[in-house]
């Protein structure tokens, strides 16, 4: 009976210390007043990571934040808190929310649920994500949540990261720590300018620890670059490069079992097969054609694929799985230097961080890497050798398990030629077009399971040009050819395309189709072009039927110019030139916009560049 009254009364006493501690920190916290372009405030941040010898680990998670406006009701009435049920479980400590008064307002049980995440009910065979969602009854503006909660990990995988001390609202007070092995090296980066960092020895510890105070708010604009290269992050890894890590990894995709069946399978499928080049190409495209991708996480995942037996026994796999039957089938077709790679996220390689620290998180796909050409198996409407663009980095699991800067030739992905015919003041205009790199990808996966009548209405929307009817197409010349960029032809037609103001006649051309958002004025962020616009593009625009004998034409707007934009190393660029050739006016334009990020220094410079190219003027033809 003693003992029980005895931890009755630590019970108690560490919840009164704990209430303190709460009155203490929501005390004088200030508002939308002083906070203005926020919705909340990170009022006080903890993180705690424990790891084991072994690399199980908990990760507790306290935090309390003020509620500034309806924006941040909205976004934190309800806590998500993510785990991968196949090796971790969340333990909930005292969640709750305090009003205007001080009053604290408990969440009833029936208000914390645990589902599957969407992910794993669409993919679960490899994704057994789970949420747990804490749905606070009552929030308003100046309330504050608290939350307090536990995840322990016991997957037993080396540790690495990144933890993010900056967001879209500020951090009062941040503190993020690790308590990692004495026996293990952590490899850490941080912001030497902005962290307070600490290091200190606690038993079979070394405790590492990051504060930040009253951080400025990484403001939300399109365009901006993530928070790796925009923010503050911390990154921390056990593996001390991408080699180690490599080694780890892609070794278990490199000796891979194969049987008599699998071997028997790929001199079938190639037996008709020239060279190498094609052989890789028809199995490629056999797996596509053959094997569904189920989508998986390759941050979370062991890279050892299942036995190909039981893959060829189900039809799918996940993308280790299908790279491990892709190499088995290309090796037993006698392809030599096949190796197992992995593409690191694209929009941070220009990051250093990146190519430095070896992080679960950096990696976008696992592929196969042959002759200096990346495959991603498994999509039908996936390009042959498609990487989503020219760059990227990449590991390779060759001999030496090295990091890449991987690059092939600047391909244009667009190529339009535009033949007009002109009749009193209407116009038919048979349209040729070519795709390459992303714009393929994107143009297979978007129409080629599409039934023509809804891939109809979806290519007239995308085209954005409402003067014109579409009366013929899209057809699609190559679709089955994924080796090819990929070829269409369409036909479209205005019923009043050409103006007549005695002596002048003048028409619109269709304009140039990309989009780049550069509606702001100023900016808080660089400014990152995600995706490379390259396009070609030729107009040939007969005019003879509406010329009369002996009648001269000539063009008002010699439009012949180039306007450049340097960013950093490179040159963006764009180029009009025109010519009459006897009653046929012929139009070049070009536009090059490579991939990279335009410094906030620069912004202004590269608005007025992208404006000049998106002037109406650059569109219309006037004719004497």
């Amino acid at each position: 009976m003693i003992k029980k009254i005895f931890t009755l009364l630590l019970i108690v006493l560490a919840f009164n210390l704990f209430a303190d501690r709460i009155d203490e920190i929501i005390n004088d916290v200030p508002g939308l007043n002083e906070y203005p372009d926020a919705s909340a405030l990170n009022v006080l941040t903890e993180i705690e990571i424990i790891v084991e010898e072994d690399f199980s680990s908990q990760r507790h998670i306290f935090y309390v934040k003020k509620i500034l406006n309806y924006k941040g009701k909205k976004r934190y009435s309800d806590v998500k808190i993510t785990y991968n049920a196949d090796f971790e479980e969340v333990e909930l400590g005292h969640c709750f929310a305090i009003d205007t008064e001080g009053s604290r307002i408990e969440i009833p049980e029936n208000q914390i649920y645990d589902m599957n995440d969407t992910e794993s009910i669409m993919s679960p065979n490899y994704i057994n994500f789970r949420e747990k969602i804490i749905n606070f009854p009552q929030i308003e503006p100046g309330y504050f949540v608290v939350v307090d909660y536990t995840i322990i990990n016991k997957r037993c995988e080396p540790v690495n990261g990144v933890e993010h001390l900056k967001e879209t609202n500020p951090y009062l007070n941040k503190i993020f720590t690790i308590k990692f092995p004495k026996k293990f090296k952590l490899n850490y980066h941080h912001d030497k300018d902005i962290v307070n960092f600490t290091k200190k020895e606690e038993g079979k510890f070394d405790v590492y620890s990051w504060n930040v105070k009253n951080t400025v708010i990484y403001k939300e604009e399109n365009n901006s670059p993530s928070l790796l290269i925009s923010g503050t992050p911390i990154v921390f890894s056990f593996y001390k490069d991408w080699h180690e890590l490599a080694v780890e990894k892609l070794s278990k995709l490199k000796n891979i079992e194969t049987d008599a069946s699998i071997t028997e399978l790929a001199k079938t499928i190639t037996e008709n097969c020239d060279d190498d080049e094609s052989k890789v190409l028809t199995i490629y495209k056999y797996i596509a054609e053959n094997f569904n991708e189920k989508k998986s996480y390759i941050s979370e995942i062991d890279f050892t694929p299942e036995p190909l037996s039981e893959v060829f026994e189900k039809k799918f796999g996940s993308e280790k799985d299908l790279t491990a039957l892709f190499i088995a089938l290309l090796k037993s077709a006698g392809i030599k230097d096949v190796y197992p790679a992995v593409i690191l996220s694209k929009n941070n390689r220009f990051s250093e961080i990146q190519e430095k620290y070896a992080v679960n998180n950096f990696m976008d796909n696992i592929c196969v890497f042959w002759n200096n050409d990346l495959f991603i198996p498994g999509n039908s409407y996936m390009p042959f050798a498609f990487t989503g663009n020219n760059e990227a980095n990449i590991l390779v699991g060759d001999d030496k398990y090295e990091l890449i800067k991987y690059k092939t030739e600047n391909t244009v992905y667009e190529r339009n030629t535009f033949n007009y015919s002109v009749k009193k003041n209407s116009a038919k205009i048979i349209v040729e077009s070519e795709s390459a790199d992303n714009m393929n990808f994107r143009k297979r996966q978007m129409f080629l399971n599409m039934p023509d009548a809804q891939r109809k209405i979806w290519f007239n929307q995308s085209l954005g040009e409402k003067s014109a009817k579409l009366t013929d197409g899209p057809n699609f010349l190559n679709f089955d050819n994924i080796n090819e960029n990929l070829k269409m032809t369409y036909t479209l037609e205005y019923s009043d395309f050409l103006v007549d103001q005695k002596p002048y006649k003048y028409f619109k051309m269709l304009p140039l189709n990309f989009s780049l958002d550069v509606t702001l004025n100023e900016r808080d962020n660089d400014y990152q072009i995600f995706n490379k616009i390259f396009i070609r593009e030729n107009f040939i625009i007969d005019i003879s039927d509406i010329i009369k004998k002996k009648e001269k034409i000539e063009l008002l707007n010699s439009i012949n110019k180039t306007t450049e934009f340097v960013i950093n190393d490179r040159i963006a660029y764009f180029k009009m030139e025109s010519k009459i050739e006897k009653t046929k006016i012929i139009i070049n334009r070009e536009i090059y916009i490579p991939e990279c990020i335009v410094s906030n220094s620069m912004y202004s410079e590269f608005k007025q560049f992208i404006l000049s190219i998106q002037n109406p003027i650059n569109n219309m033809v006037f004719l004497k």
